[in-house]
């Protein structure tokens, strides 16, 4: 079974009536009883009350004439059945959709009025010249017809025929929650029996008093049946966390320069509401007091409890949102500002406000059904608490709430803990309500018009004003709350909600209804200054009420504007066009580039636009992966500007409607220091853009592919062994687009020598490197054969053990008994003999050589 329940949240506002219910005057009248004759009924009573019906009427009261004076004057409360009987038979025939509807802890008022007429002369002169009221209080609890009686006191004689006796008096009560209360009025109508003078001068009238009138006023009072105060508060069964939900926007206008401010030292209060809308609740239309929580428990107040403190450089200044449960008030400390120039018109808006713990618990009330026929009952309800010192302010612009629901969504996609996961999920569920609330908003055609159509023009005096911030409308937000499941079971059964993961989903609809006075501020005012620093730039503007928050929304005219730098409607000024040069096509593919050279194509710039403007050209740093160098017209893009984009430089005075003349020639080489850099790369995306507003641009895309040059060919030494002092020819070839350079190491050193033959001098046995190369590509080298060089002398008697590689010349006789160890590559030469000793081994790995020799020249 589907259920509401009505919350009234005791927060930030005094008094607020419940949601559907008018507040509006009721009036009710009748004739006095009189004496029985036709000269003296010609008397009215007349009774307003600030109440009104259940059913939202005038409200039905039963009239009783002329009961006997022992009964009408016995007030000590111990009543005969008549009297007592009188209220009995009111309120059986009066139903509930007539009796006066009060509410729980809510003063209200009667007004009564009497007015008669002396009608004759004669025997009747001065019959019933007075009328004298008294009133009594009841409720449900007594068995008797009222417990509190007061007297008004009379009027004066008659002075003259038809000159009526006129008298009347309001009374205000407060009632607890009852199913039957009641307000008696009796009104009694006497004549002076005579007037005794005393001794000392004085004199006084001794009244009779033998007719009376008996209106007996039914009434429900709807709302908590007990006191829940600071001194008798209710224990709460358990916390939850309310998410945070905006308690202010401001609206960025339209213009860079332009602001909206709220002021310091201001304050604007609203009253506010909450509705439990869980689906499965089982007792219906039971509407529920919010207060706050302190140490001993819950209980609702006047005085503000609850305070949050907000501070943020969104904006500058500083608020503080204070509540008691029925209204939400918004101090301004220091004043709170738009940022000029951020953004576009209604996307640069902030939004303030906090979110709190909130301790729940039940508690006795009175409910009325809230369509015919209407029932009264008693019933339980839940109460809503904030706890003190549990606000988290928060001050945000737009992008920050768009950042916000990224970031909840990634918490409830990893959170571990249940409580973390589901409060996180429904932060982002308020979050997207307050930016669909505020786009409706902004384009609702019905909002209420605050200042109509005007026009701002770029580079002229600025438009200043301040409006009156107020509002008569409601709005709401569907929130959910997440309690845990070892406490929310029996609140579940209560008043509904949806199991989730580790607790209960309780949802509700938080109402902000209209503003209200408060005494720090008479007058609460935005105040807007509007400018736009453009030259050209041209607004048609109307200001209109948010139905929300009731601050200022500003609304462009796209059919008579014009903007720029940044657009924010109508015409639109800046409209780069980027062009392939001779294509019609919005990429192009550069295939087979050779290493190290790099690959080209031209493109234009042209503008859309009727007017000649500058635009930027450069292309988006993360669409060029993998260490690309990058130039256009000898100009390598560095300039690092917004929304991610390297800059080649400003092209001034493109033509309205056309292109520029001069074709820009772009190039893309690869990194040659970058081995792993791939080999082809896609979508890099080429723009023409505003320079002040890098999203408006215009894209082209190139795909480049290089290909590897062949290694060097020939490589090759003259000769590969040779005594000291010896030259050596070295010669390779290369592809003609790059030139031989000739090192001593494999990777990273210095060239010794260039060209495809060149000529070396080793001292020592050598191995040499080439690799062909370009400015922007260094191949891998190729390796020439190991030329071993040797010194030498006319015997040799070889003790050591050889590791690297050697060449050892003997003009005569060679002896040796040394090892020569892997991976040494190692030549012994003698001229006459070559004599092995014990001891002498090649290891395994190693290579040896032996012959007889001497040097090769």
């Amino acid at each position: 079974m589907k259920r509401r329940l009505n919350i009234i949240l005791a927060s930030l506002f005094i008094t607020i009536p419940f949601l559907g219910h008018s507040q509006a005057n009721s009036t009710w009248s009748t004739n006095l009883a009189g004496n029985g004759t036709a000269a003296n009924t010609d008397g009215t009573v007349t009774i307003t009350s600030s109440i009104q019906s259940v059913d939202g009427g005038n409200p039905q009261f039963i009239q009783y004439n002329n009961f006997s004076a022992a009964t009408v004057n016995d007030f000590s409360g111990n009543y005969n059945g008549i009297d007592i009987n009188g209220v009995n038979l009111t309120l059986s025939s009066v139903p509930v959709a007539k009796r006066l509807r009060a509410q729980s802890g809510v003063p209200f008022s009667i007004t009564i009025n009497t007015s008669k007429k002396r009608q004759v002369t004669g025997t009747d002169a001065t019959d019933f010249d007075n009328v004298r009221l008294k009133y009594g209080i009841g409720k449900n609890e007594q068995p008797y017809r009222y417990d509190v009686a007061d007297y008004n006191g009379t009027t004066g004689s008659f002075t003259s025929q038809g000159n009526p006796i006129t008298q009347g008096f309001t009374l205000t009560h407060t009632f607890v929650g009852r199913t039957e209360a009641w307000i008696v009025l009796e009104l009694y109508e006497g004549a002076t029996i005579y007037t005794f003078s005393g001794g000392f001068g004085g004199s006084f009238n001794i009244t009779s008093y033998s007719a009376s009138t008996s209106i007996v006023i039914p009434i429900v009072v709807e709302g908590p049946s007990i006191e829940v105060s600071e001194a008798s508060p209710i224990q709460p069964l358990g916390t939850f966390r309310e998410p945070a939900i905006p308690q202010m926007i401001l609206h960025n206008p339209p213009g860079d320069g332009s602001t909206v401010t709220f002021t310091s030292n201001q304050e604007t209060c609203r009253n506010i509401s909450e509705t439990v809308t869980n689906e499965n609740a089982v007792n219906a239309n039971l509407k529920v007091t919010l207060g706050i929580a302190g140490q001993a428990g819950m209980f609702i107040t006047t005085p503000f409890e609850f305070s949050a403190s907000i501070n943020s450089d969104v904006g500058a200044g500083s608020s503080e949102v204070k509540t008691n449960g029925r209204q939400n008030c918004l101090s301004i400390l220091n004043s709170i500002s738009t940022q000029p120039g951020i953004a576009p018109t209604n996307e640069g808006s902030i939004y303030m406000g906090y979110s709190s713990t909130m301790a729940f618990g039940v508690y006795p009330t009175v409910t009325i059904s809230e369509s015919p026929p209407y029932t009264v009952k008693k019933d339980t309800i839940p109460i809503f608490a904030f706890v003190r010192g549990s606000a988290v302010p928060f001050y945000y612009s737009k992008s920050q709430i768009l950042e916000q629901i990224q970031a909840m969504q990634g918490i409830a996609d990893t959170a571990s803990v249940a409580r973390v996961k589901q409060e996180a999920i429904y932060q982002k569920d308020i979050w997207e309500q307050v930016l669909e609330k505020d786009s409706i908003n902004i384009n609702n055609p019905s909002n209420e018009v605050i200042r109509n159509t005007f026009d701002l023009e770029g580079k002229v005096a600025a438009i200043g004003n301040n409006t009156a911030l107020s509002l008569s409308t409601t709005d709401s937000y569907n929130v959910s709350h997440f309690i845990d499941a070892s406490i929310g079971a029996s609140f579940k059964i209560m008043f509904g909600g949806s199991g989730v993961e580790g607790g209960v989903n309780f949802k509700t609809k938080k109402t902000f209804g209209q503003t209200v006075a408060n005494s720090n501020s008479s007058t609460t005012s935005i105040a807007y200054n509007l400018f736009d620093d453009d030259e050209g730039d041209e607004f048609r503007i109307k200001i209109v009420k948010d139905p929300t928050y009731g601050t200022p929304i500003f609304l462009v005219d796209s059919a008579n504007s014009k903007t720029s730098c940044p657009y924010e409607g109508g015409l639109q000024r800046d409209l780069p066009s980027l062009k392939i040069y001779t294509s019609t096509a919005r990429d192009t593919t550069i295939s087979n580039v050779t290493l190290g050279t790099a690959g080209h194509f031209q493109a234009q710039v042209c503008n859309n636009s009727n007017e000649s403007r500058n635009y930027g050209l450069g292309f988006v740093s993360q669409s060029a992966t993998g260490n690309l160098l990058i130039k256009s017209n000898s100009s390598t893009g560095t300039v690092n500007v917004e929304n991610g984009i390297t800059q080649f430089g400003t092209i001034t005075n493109v033509p309205a409607g056309g292109c520029t003349v001069g074709i820009f020639n772009i190039s893309m080489a690869r990194d040659i220091n970058d081995a792993g850099a791939p080999m082809s790369y896609e979508n890099i995306e080429f723009v023409s853009y505003v320079e002040c507003e890098p999203k408006v641009r215009s894209s082209v895309l190139a795909n480049i592919n290089f290909a590897a040059p062949p290694p060097p060919a020939g490589v090759a030494a003259s000769k590969t062994e040779i005594c000291t002092g010896t030259p050596v020819t070295l010669t390779a070839s290369c592809p003609v687009t790059t030139t031989p350079r000739w090192y001593t190491l494999l990777e990273q050193g210095f060239p010794i020598a260039e060209g495809e033959s060149v000529v070396v001098n080793p001292t020592t046995s050598s191995t040499y490197y080439i690799g062909c190369e370009t400015s922007n590509y260094k191949r891998d080298r190729v390796a020439t054969p190991l030329i071993l060089v040797g010194s030498p002398s006319s015997v040799l008697n070889l003790t050591s053990d050889f590791s690297s590689n050697s060449l050892q010349i003997a003009n005569t006789i060679l002896m040796a008994n040394s090892k020569v160890n892997s991976p040494a590559r190692v030549k012994y030469k003698a001229g006459n003999a070559l004599i092995f000793n014990p001891g002498f081994e090649a290891k395994g790995g190693s290579i040896f050589e032996a012959e007889i020799g001497g040097c090769v020249n």
